[in-house]
């Protein structure tokens, strides 16, 4: 083989790998950019918490979400990826299995920073 074929070939798997990369961080992955993100409702009750909302964003899909709870303060990421055909909606209603009684404030958190969407 020779030698422009040889870088060619190397050139055209390093593409592909990239191409791969991409597709899987923006389809599977996600990111907790929140954004776009419009609360519609937060509700508190003896057993859990409720919030809804949705992504300002046409192109983004709901994906999941975690929660930290850290003293009295809950700090919630919400996940989102382009929208495809397994994820396609950018509606949202997640129920946090912790009883209302035990938070004072509601963060939505990227990890790097946050935004308050519940006092007490």
């Amino acid at each position: 083989m020779n030698k422009f074929f040889k870088v060619s070939l190397i050139v055209l798997g390093v593409i592909i790998v990239v191409a791969v990369g991409i597709y899987v961080k923006l389809f599977y992955i996600g990111n907790s950019d929140y954004q776009s993100i419009v609360i519609n409702k937060t509700s508190l009750g003896n057993n859990s918490i409720v919030i809804s909302g949705d992504f300002t964003d046409s192109g983004k899909a709901y994906k999941d979400y975690s929660y930290t709870l850290v003293g009295r303060e809950l700090y919630v990421t919400i996940n989102s990826v382009l929208s495809s055909n397994k994820y396609k909606s950018g509606t949202f209603t997640i129920e946090i299995p912790i009883s209302g009684n035990s938070v004072d404030n509601i963060h939505l958190t990227d990890n790097k920073s946050t935004k308050v969407i519940y006092q007490r």
